[in-house]
């Protein structure tokens, strides 16, 4: 829900992010976007907003879904049911049929729809790493598009967890074969690894997490276990820290487990913090939302406490800003602690 204007310094060039420091926000019944010090940028005048991505941002009107450009205006008219962010260039969007069910499309940084060639896609992923997913109705068959929404590769020896479809992550993408045993493909659809867990996550920062005897553990992209399935839970890495759940107890009636300790762990399964946290999310901005005594609070990739345990409830930073609950009141704050807005 933000936008940004922003800057990402490489080594002989800077790039310029639109909308990268705007954060959505609410007031008098509508929503707008904020800077990072907490001053309006776009005026509130949306139902509902989301951050920018690309330079594009979700906005809705009159309980449609369109797109907007860093100076609010419509570059999408709100026309859709449903949409997904811009990623590399092109956006997710589904409109519902007489019959009420949503049919899926892409379009590309103009608001034009990609000629996909296959009716009734049930459900379409984001564009990451040159590749669309798409489902056609009811499951049946997957579709591996490229940008010119062209079928690149389609399902052949694997198949995907229709509740789970993931989008390709560091150039590999999660998937199943024979007696639902877990591995990866590449782009091109060829097979990645032998399929030796029951279950994997994606790739975050060079590591996937893998479950094998009801445990997880973590490999690197050489396929090789450097991290043993040791953990009743676990996340995936960010910043180069994973967290890690250790006693958790199987809630009989849900068939899962519950409770148990969090902490945080490097890349070679060295211990950042010692599991004395409830809950914990990934770190971003170099942060990390946790919860410990039945309050949340920020640390650091070292595992110092940089902002008490204060809040009730909220969200890791991003962009600059957290926004977090505290006396059951919603705010905006900084890396510093500080409210903003």
């Amino acid at each position: 829900m933000l936008i940004f204007f922003g800057t990402i310094f490489q080594s002989t060039a800077q790039h310029f992010i639109p909308g990268h420091f705007f954060h959505p926000a609410f007031e008098k019944g509508k929503y707008g976007y904020i800077n990072s010090t907490g001053q309006w940028v776009i005026n509130p005048k949306f139902e509902w907003c989301d951050y920018f991505y690309e330079g594009k941002a979700i906005a809705k009107e009159k309980g449609k879904y369109g797109f907007i450009d860093v100076k609010g205006e419509w570059i999408v008219k709100p026309t859709y049911d449903t949409v997904k962010h811009y990623s590399e260039g092109f956006a997710a969007v589904a409109a519902k049929s007489e019959e009420g069910r949503l049919y899926w499309e892409l379009l590309d940084t103009t608001g034009r729809q990609l000629n996909l060639k296959v009716p009734a896609l049930s459900n379409i992923t984001s564009v990451k790493n040159g590749r669309a997913i798409g489902t056609e109705d009811g499951f049946m068959n997957f579709y591996f598009f490229n940008k010119k929404g062209d079928t690149a590769f389609s399902a052949r020896g694997f198949y995907l967890d229709e509740n789970r479809i993931s989008d390709f992550s560091e150039g590999l993408l999660h998937v199943y074969f024979g007696e639902y045993r877990s591995t990866f493909i590449d782009t091109s659809g060829k097979n990645w690894g032998k399929g030796d867990y029951d279950l994997c996550g994606d790739f975050h920062d060079g590591m996937a997490w893998v479950q094998s005897e009801l445990k997880y553990g973590y490999i690197n992209t050489s396929g090789k276990l450097t991290i043993a399935s040791q953990y009743d839970s676990v996340g995936d890495f960010s910043e180069g820290i994973a967290l890690v759940k250790l006693k958790m107890k199987i809630e009989p009636n849900e068939m899962q487990l519950k409770d148990g300790v969090a902490g945080y762990i490097d890349k070679e399964g060295k211990t950042i913090t010692p599991p004395i946290y409830t809950a914990g999310t990934g770190f971003n901005d170099g942060l990390a939302f946790v919860k410990y005594k039945g309050l949340y609070g920020f640390i650091d990739t070292d595992g110092k406490v940089v902002i008490d345990y204060q809040y009730e409830t909220g969200f890791n930073f991003f962009r600059g800003l957290a926004y977090v609950k505290k006396d059951n009141h919603w705010e905006y704050i900084n890396t510093k602690g500080n409210k903003v807005f």
